[in-house]
């Protein structure tokens, strides 16, 4: 049994970076330095051992089904694995419905929570911090967030939070006054469409989904888990990662063009934020020459002598407060 199942979400149209995402969707978009979108997310997934990962997609996929089965599959297959699922083209489900259909399927890993993440921001996180917190708060559900200036909060969900990191409000994109932090007058605290959920809130909570239907997790589940359940905040600030960070707490929803540019821009004037040898939580694309010649020594052990394929190893990565958005 897996204590932790990652259920990506990679299907969304990205009509907003058009004509970017003409043909192909928006987490394969590349990125910088070889690395596309979606990369991100699935580096903090490896260097926080969660190995077990279901990637939901629907918008012209193939282009990020070659790039998951080329790059990204044997790395996790070495300690778990990497399941695609693709809807249908013409379906409409939304963020929660997406998940709702593969209900059956997140039944079959048997996990004890279920983590929910987007696959289109540009972030770096350690997941096992969140899911302590989640743990220790004894929570139906936790959702990462973070603060930003009131000015840019409309365009996401905001939260009121009250002891415990409890949640106490949650307004999807406000249209009248945005609730700020206490105590931090022109922040808002809003969510990183991260959720962390105890699996069998999320299976109650999306078991009576209609097929179809189009539900969403901030607009429709959210409300009401935070009516009836224990629901918290995970503090990204709070997040810590190993080694020199020069971007550290850096996110950024890249749903447009100019927010894309704008983070490439941030990447490429930080390169020893994404990579290099004294970078201990690289973000990762293309698998090295090692993992490609450890996967072909694999294929070929039940043939050949294991004698000259001793020496080749898996490649293992080492284990400003600043908020950007879009």
């Amino acid at each position: 049994m897996s204590t932790v199942l990652s259920v990506i979400l990679a299907g969304g149209a990205g009509k907003r970076l058009q004509p970017l995402t003409l043909n192909q969707a928006k987490p394969a978009l590349n990125f910088v330095h070889h690395r596309r979108i979606i990369d991100f997310v699935l580096s903090n997934l490896w260097h926080s051992h969660f190995y077990h990962l279901l990637v939901l997609t629907q918008y012209k996929p193939q282009r990020l089904h070659q790039h998951l089965q080329r790059h990204w599959q044997a790395r996790f297959k070495q300690h778990g694995d990497l399941t695609l699922r693709q809807a249908p083209a013409q379906l409409t489900t939304g963020t929660a419905g997406a998940v709702a259909r593969e209900l059956s399927l997140i039944r079959d890993y048997r996990p004890q929570h279920v983590a929910v993440l987007s696959a289109d921001h540009i972030y770096k996180m350690d997941y096992q911090q969140m899911l302590h917190c989640h743990q220790q708060q004894q929570a139906d559900l936790t959702v990462a967030a973070i603060a930003i200036p009131v000015d840019h909060a409309r365009q996401f969900g905001v939260f009121i939070v009250g002891e415990n990191q409890r949640i106490e409000g949650f307004v999807e994109k406000p249209q009248a006054a945005v609730p700020q932090i206490p105590g931090r007058p022109g922040y808002a605290l809003v969510s990183m469409g991260n959720y962390l959920f105890r699996t069998t809130v999320l299976e109650q909570a999306l078991s009576q989904v209609q097929p179809g239907t189009e539900v969403d997790f901030g607009q429709h589940i959210l409300p009401t888990l935070i009516a009836t359940g224990r629901c918290c905040v995970y503090d990204f600030s709070q997040n810590r990662l190993p080694g020199e960070q020069s971007l550290p707490h850096y996110w950024r929803d890249v749903g447009t063009l100019n927010s894309y540019f704008a983070s490439r821009l941030d990447i490429l004037s930080h390169p020893d934020w994404l990579q290099g040898q004294q970078q201990a939580w690289p973000i990762l694309g293309k698998r090295s020459c090692s993992e490609r010649l450890s996967q072909a020594g694999s294929a070929l052990l039940p043939k050949h002598s294991k004698s000259w394929l001793s020496a080749i190893r898996p490649l293992t990565p080492t284990q400003h407060q600043h908020a950007l958005y879009c």
